[in-house]
């Protein structure tokens, strides 16, 4: 597979003119948001009759995904095509095998990050999603699927521990006699939700559970890798019938969020921002600094050291 091509600067300038130059008065020019972009062809709803559409796309536009507010035009052969890309209220993306960004999804208001019994949640996985949430200023919800496989309703990964102090909202669902799902029908209502997490922790289970009108591939567990398989190969948006949006998306086997350079990583760790407010020094990076009050948060047991050992990998990739 290719690298991604990145857009050059002049590129960039042509999509910021052509969405600033767009008359949305002007009747032939129809807003709308796309569903899902496989291949050539990018499906989308316009605003005003909710109708779906197959569009082309101009080439000049970047990566258009799930979730985008776009303006659609007919051509001159009649074919509706995307000539705007509008503002985007955040953009979820992540690293590809060859360390190029990759855009998921658009315009989210929250991220459900999924994680199972089995497979065993990956804590470093769900602080990259955490992370790449907070930076982009998307709520937050952790949920751990598959509870009917615990033999008692503790915490055996120390998640409601660790993050429910944070303020994170923590959910427990199984498909299984529909533990759980009430709730997650709540949550998503009046939300543009994105569930995310690796291949095998139910996240096709859990959408066709919200979704029971449409066809959702569900993989199983594979027995070589104890992982799941990849039944999610494009992200598309559905609407919920208890209200709001949710942009299915493919299943990862590792995030690696791309990372705001112009902020600092610790802004994005709930715990050690709070912390941090009470170092000696404004720039501390919380490693050997005199007055580091998150050292003093890890040795008075107050601050998980697995958070600390994550923001530090993250911080040693990001300066790598």
């Amino acid at each position: 597979m290719a690298a991604r091509r990145r857009l050059s600067r002049q590129q960039q300038r042509r999509i910021h003119k052509s969405r600033d130059n767009i008359d949305l008065d002007d009747p032939l020019n129809h807003p709308g948001r796309v569903i899902s972009h496989r291949g050539g062809l990018v499906e989308v709803e316009t605003t005003a009759d909710q109708a779906t559409v197959q569009c082309t796309l101009r080439s000049n536009l970047g990566d258009i995904v799930a979730g985008d507010r776009v303006v659609v035009r007919e051509d001159e052969s009649g074919q509706p095509a995307i000539i705007a890309l509008q503002a985007r209220d955040n953009l979820l993306r992540r690293q590809d095998g060859f360390g190029q960004a990759k855009s998921v999804a658009a315009n989210i208001t929250q991220l459900i990050v999924c994680l199972a019994v089995e497979p065993e949640p990956n804590l470093f996985l769900l602080d990259q999603y955490l992370l790449s949430a907070e930076q982009q200023n998307i709520d937050a919800v952790i949920l751990l699927n598959k509870v009917d496989l615990l033999s008692a309703q503790d915490d055996p990964f120390r998640l409601q521990a660790i993050y429910s102090p944070m303020g994170y909202r923590m959910l427990h669902t199984s498909i299984k006699g529909d533990l759980g799902m009430d709730n997650l029908r709540a949550i998503c209502a009046r939300q543009v939700n994105v569930i995310s997490g690796v291949s095998g922790v139910g996240k096709s289970s859990l959408t066709k559970a919200l979704l029971p009108d449409i066809e959702i591939r569900i993989g199983e567990i594979s027995q070589a890798s104890g992982e799941g398989r990849h039944t999610t190969r494009t992200s598309r948006l559905y609407h919920l019938p208890c209200g709001g949006d949710l942009i299915d998306t493919p299943g990862v086997r590792g995030f690696n969020p791309v990372i705001d350079d112009q902020q600092d990583l610790a802004e994005g760790f709930r715990d050690l921002r709070n912390i941090a407010q009470h170092c000696r020094f404004a720039n501390c990076r919380h490693f050997n600094e005199p007055g580091c009050a998150v050292a003093s948060a890890i040795v008075q047991g107050s601050l998980p050291v697995s958070r600390y050992e994550h923001y530090r990998k993250m911080l040693d990739a990001k300066q790598a």
